[in-house]
């Protein structure tokens, strides 16, 4: 005849500060994994280097390509499957009205509800691709024309005595022919984009 002594010495408190200290040692590893993972793999210069599993997970880790556009819409195509056999069962089963109600309004406030989810994600999408488009385009720009290629910050005024156009200039200041051509430069630029 044996004793357990094991369970008499596991109290509920000592098995809470069991969990709580393993729980407490999970969670520094996880911090400092993630840390190492910021600092190494997912920087910002190693954005397009991967291919394959590791571009994936990549693109997944910070968040470059969005899963919860496809994992939506496959949930929709299952949850309307469901509706529709459910309003056909129960026109088959006699309730005539309630399975036309299931066919008809359930599959519509489905369909409204995940259209309205899926406009947020798909603006979201469209306004990161947008503004890689315009972080490319400011590129091209600073590249073949320097700083100084009159982006929203530059103020088109004159240098010496500040006017905004020629005619208000007093002209003996030298530098609102500069201004002319720095016009001239926005305006070309603007027409080449349309």
């Amino acid at each position: 005849m044996f004793y357990d002594y094991y369970d008499y010495y596991s109290t509920p408190v000592v098995s809470f500060v069991n969990h709580t200290l393993i729980l407490a040692v999970a969670a520094v590893i996880a911090i400092i994994a993630g840390i190492v993972l910021c600092a190494t793999f997912l920087k910002k210069s190693n954005e397009g280097k991967y291919a394959g599993f590791r571009g994936k997970l990549y693109n997944a880790l910070t968040f470059n390509r969005f899963y919860a556009e496809n994992i939506i819409k496959f949930v929709y195509i299952i949850a309307a499957c469901i509706v529709t056999v459910m309003g056909i069962v129960l026109i088959v089963m006699g309730s005539f009205f309630a399975g036309i109600m299931m066919l008809v309004v359930v599959n519509i406030v489905l369909r409204i509800s995940v259209e309205l989810v899926l406009m947020f994600i798909i603006l979201c999408r469209k306004t990161v691709s947008m503004d890689r488009r315009l972080s490319k385009i400011e590129n091209f720009y600073v590249e073949n024309y320097g700083d100084d290629w009159g982006g929203e910050d530059e103020e088109s005024s004159c240098g010496g005595c500040g006017s905004d156009d020629e005619e208000s200039c007093d002209g003996d200041c030298g530098t609102c022919s500069g201004l002319s051509d720095l016009e001239d430069f926005h305006l070309n630029v603007d027409e080449s984009e349309e």
